[in-house]
């Protein structure tokens, strides 16, 4: 695909290929590359705008790109197998960067902007009921928040014993945000309650036979539909058996499932424009521009695993190529400026032909 430069130009070194100028623009013109770190991970995680926000000392807008990811950023910190850096453009030169280790940097100092649950202010009046806290359930239950819904989580009482912090963490954020907790005892008693929901999702097939027998027959993977998540009626489940092991697929499979429950309210297709590629014009063409890059050397894994101070986070953040951009597609440009106007890093301006202006 080319790339081209007619009449926008893009400031690599401050450009964190976050969208909205391709979101901003009516000439269909824009479109978005996509660094490969951000390429590989499942949850479409912006990595290079974190990383770029860090090496411009922009923590405070680098929390920002984690934002949509809330108390879940440190759990996908500290489990996460590191798909982006095994892609990183910069790891053919002299190491990949630690993308990973500056996750963790931020997802440690700042827990409690990442534990805030953002809720829409207008509610969507549905309510959502999730059944089982393993980490799909709790992550089903999050976005189902985001999306405005009434959540209630039911929950083994086994459940509470043993949990590594992170998962406490995340469910007390869920809380504060306004989920309503119950035992799954109860559930096994008032079978009738589930039609006083608009959806249900279950965390997965197995434990769910177990917590409501008689109510939902015969799930096992090969019942669920793998894109949608839907077994039958308005009952979803987040785990299927393509989900993979992974803590960030099974999150990520959560996420799809909430999307399909939102789309089940509004009588949306099931399965169109699904994906960061198929809208919001994002591709997969890319030009890493080694001159973004510091010259920083590459911190030991031994540095990383002790964690980052903030200097150290800047400096090996300073690393990235900034491999991600907005480019001209089809060169329509109308020089009408919102893209311009409405980026947040400034990184972009229209070329104004003499005549034009």
């Amino acid at each position: 695909m080319r790339i081209d430069d007619s009449s926008i130009r893009v400031n690599r070194h401050t450009c964190i290929a976050c969208g909205i100028c391709v979101d901003r623009c009516i000439m269909d013109n824009l479109r978005l590359s996509v660094a490969p770190c951000r390429q590989v991970c499942p949850l479409d995680m912006n990595c290079q705008g974190y990383v770029r926000l860090l090496a411009m000392g922009k923590e405070t807008q680098a929390i920002e790109q984690l934002a949509p990811f809330g108390p879940f950023v440190r759990l996908i910190s500290e489990t996460c197998h590191a798909p982006c850096e095994k892609v990183c453009a910069r790891s053919k030169q002299d190491g990949a960067v630690h993308i990973l280790a500056l996750k963790q940097y931020l997802a440690r100092k700042y827990p409690d902007q990442l534990n805030h649950i953002s809720i829409p202010s207008t509610p969507s009046g549905k309510r959502v009921v999730v059944i089982g806290t393993g980490i799909p359930g709790l992550a089903s239950a999050f976005r189902a928040l985001q999306a405005g819904h009434a959540v209630t989580l039911f929950a083994k009482p086994s459940d509470a014993q043993a949990r590594p912090d992170e998962l406490i963490s995340i469910i007390t954020a869920l809380e504060n945000a306004g989920t309503v907790f119950q035992d799954a005892v109860q559930l096994k008693e008032k079978h009738g309650d589930l039609k006083n929901y608009d959806a249900i999702i279950l965390s997965n097939p197995e434990d769910q036979n177990l917590l409501v027998p008689g109510v939902i027959e015969n799930v096992s993977d090969t019942s669920i539909d793998p894109v949608s998540h839907l077994i039958h009626g308005h009952i979803f489940c987040a785990e299927t058996g393509s989900s993979g092991k992974e803590v960030v697929a099974r999150i990520a499979a959560a996420f799809e499932t909430v999307e399909s429950v939102n789309r089940f309210f509004t009588n949306e297709p099931f399965d169109w424009g699904r994906g960061l590629y198929t809208q919001g014009g994002a591709v997969k063409a890319y030009r890493p521009d080694p001159r973004v890059g510091s010259d920083v050397e590459r911190a030991s894994q031994e540095e990383a695993a002790k964690g980052f101070d903030q200097e150290t986070a800047q400096r090996q953040a300073s690393r990235c190529f900034g491999c991600g951009r907005a480019f001209e597609k089809n060169q329509t440009c109308w020089y009408c400026l919102p893209c311009e106007l409405e980026c947040p890093q400034e990184a972009l301006n229209v070329e104004i032909p003499y005549l034009v202006r």
